[in-house]
């Protein structure tokens, strides 16, 4: 029983460990830099792409997808649309799940810290707007705090702030996402953020498809295991 009970505790723990792995993020073929960006572009007779990729450090305790700025532009022929459909990303011949635009808003990710990696602030939000809720003390008096000078009371505050903050976050991301455009010869380059979900991401080389006009741009991107 006892054994029983240590193989599964170690198979829980292998779990835990695993889940919370750390990974570095190194993009192959960088064509430059902008203020801590990885930018990637490449180019072909009708088209230009680029990728720019914020994000050093994946995975830990926060989770985060992985955010890639994603831009196109057609040099000649017809009208094209441009979404996330366009995009195909794989690891270790693994498909990986580009989030949509609705999955990101109804999501609980935080891309506070990834915002301000691409140099996009979150706006702080206003503690005036956030209210607790009633407190319960305990009976007898035990917790014999003020109201306002309550431990619980400024947890409170605190989380309902973060949780807001984030949920601006997402908000701001999501505004800024990859969604349905034209790209036309007469027009500038046009693209979003896209968000790979993280569940899948291990050590290897993703790759990041990008197809206009059924062409595929390949860019890679090292994962590698933290130390």
């Amino acid at each position: 029983m006892k054994t029983s009970i240590k193989i599964v505790f170690l198979a829980l723990l292998a779990i835990l460990i695993s889940s919370c792995a750390s990974y570095n993020v190194a993009p192959e073929n960088i064509t430059r830099y902008d203020k801590g960006i990885d930018i990637l572009d490449a180019s072909k007779e009708d088209s230009k792409v680029q990728i720019e990729v914020s994000q050093h450090k994946l995975g830990g305790l926060s989770k985060s997808p992985l955010v890639i700025y994603v831009g196109a532009q057609i040099t000649s022929g017809k009208d094209i649309i441009f979404d996330i459909d366009n995009l195909q990303a794989t690891q270790n011949q693994n498909k990986l799940e580009i989030l949509t635009y609705d999955q990101i808003l109804h999501s609980s990710y935080d891309f506070t810290d990834i915002l301000q990696d691409f140099g996009i602030p979150t706006p702080p939000v206003n503690n005036t707007n956030i209210y607790a809720p009633m407190l319960y003390f305990g009976r007898g008096g035990f917790l014999a705090y003020s109201l306002f000078f309550s431990p619980f009371f400024m947890d409170n505050i605190q989380n309902q702030q973060a949780i807001a903050e984030q949920a601006q976050a997402r908000k701001i991301l999501a505004t800024n996402y990859l969604r349905k455009s034209t790209l036309s010869v007469e027009g500038k380059a046009k693209g979003g953020f896209i968000a790979i979900k993280p569940n899948k991401i291990k050590t290897g080389v993703i790759e990041l498809k990008v197809f206009i006009r059924e062409k595929p741009y390949i860019f890679k991107i090292n994962i590698t295991k933290s130390k």
